[in-house]
């Protein structure tokens, strides 16, 4: 079981804290514990949050020692971390902790010196102090998180969810992440950065019927054939207003969303079968084993071939 350390403080916002909680221990409802999640204080003891609700915390933060993962989820950015939480960020860090900064977090994990020489990103309204407190680090507010050897720092409040969503990807493969993302309710992964979210933070639930069941519909028949002409005209539609519409609802074109849900299913399919790249491709919807093979490492930097090999249950050799 992997063991995982969430560090609080005074003045915390409780959002942030139930991010990560609800991920690595409440989207498993009644399944197998995987994760083994304790939340540390300073001294441990009653900790105040930003929204005025006291929280017993019953671990100090000693309690790192004992962790795979630790996370920062939040972090008050004039704050400089204590000594002894310095000592135990950049200890965890030597020993190969997973160390992860979540939004602002990232400022916690970076006066601790362990992300010199890195790069790491945090909410874009903070890029620019972020960047002037840290010189030593490149700061890059796009991506949605950044994984820089065993360091992760998310982006906004949101991220947050992808940060922790890939983190359970990278212990128990994607089935399991997919399952906790349904759970959610969130994309099991989004595409893009922080850049289509500044101007407009809050992504609005699909409005439109017609696409939604344009969704339901390929999802449940991936292995057939769909042209922008061809959806366009399920959901009666011009092929310009579809784009249009998808795009706003989706935050992706079309064509790029349907190329990440085959990709994202044909990973089940490595994970959880015996078959083939030839096999998956075909059942994945790519139809050409060359173009599925493009795709997916141009995506995952690493061949289907060989994720198949590293995250193949043993049940399917």
């Amino acid at each position: 079981m992997v063991e995982v350390a969430i560090v609080a403080f005074e003045g915390i916002s409780m959002f942030h804290l139930s991010v990560p909680i609800a991920i690595f221990r409440d989207a498993l409802l009644n399944e197998q514990k995987l994760f083994n999640v304790r939340v540390c204080s300073e001294m441990g003891g009653q900790v105040n949050s930003a929204d005025g609700l006291g929280i017993d915390i019953q671990n100090d933060i000693s309690m790192i020692n004992q962790a795979d993962i630790v996370i920062v989820p939040s972090w008050i950015p004039d704050k400089i971390p204590s000594t002894s939480l310095k000592r135990q960020l950049v200890a965890a860090h030597q020993s190969n902790k997973l160390i992860v900064g979540l939004c602002i977090g990232a400022y916690a994990i970076a006066h601790c010196g362990v992300l010199n020489g890195m790069r790491a990103t945090t909410h874009w309204k903070y890029g620019a102090d972020f960047a002037k407190k840290f010189p030593l680090i490149t700061c890059d507010i796009n991506p949605l998180f950044i994984v820089e050897r065993n360091v992760i720092t998310s982006a906004g409040s949101a991220a947050a969810i992808d940060c922790c969503l890939h983190i359970v990807k990278h212990y128990y493969g994607v089935k399991v992440a997919n399952k906790i993302a349904r759970v959610m309710v969130s994309s099991p992964e989004r595409n893009g950065g922080q850049n289509q979210y500044i101007e407009t933070p809050t992504i609005e639930k699909p409005s439109d019927e017609r696409i939604a069941k344009l969704v339901d519909l390929i999802l449940e028949n991936i292995t057939d054939t769909y042209t922008l002409e061809s959806v366009a005209e399920y959901c009666m539609m011009s092929v310009r207003s579809f784009s249009r519409n998808f795009k706003s609802s989706n935050a992706i074109s079309f064509n790029a969303w349907l190329i990440n849900v085959r990709l994202n299913y044909s990973l089940e399919l490595l994970e959880s079968t015996s078959l083939t790249v030839s096999e998956i491709s075909e059942r994945a919807g790519f139809h050409s084993e060359q173009i599925y093979r493009k795709h997916f490492i141009k995506k995952y930097d690493i061949p289907p071939k060989a994720w198949q090999k590293t995250f193949k249950s043993p049940n399917h050799n």
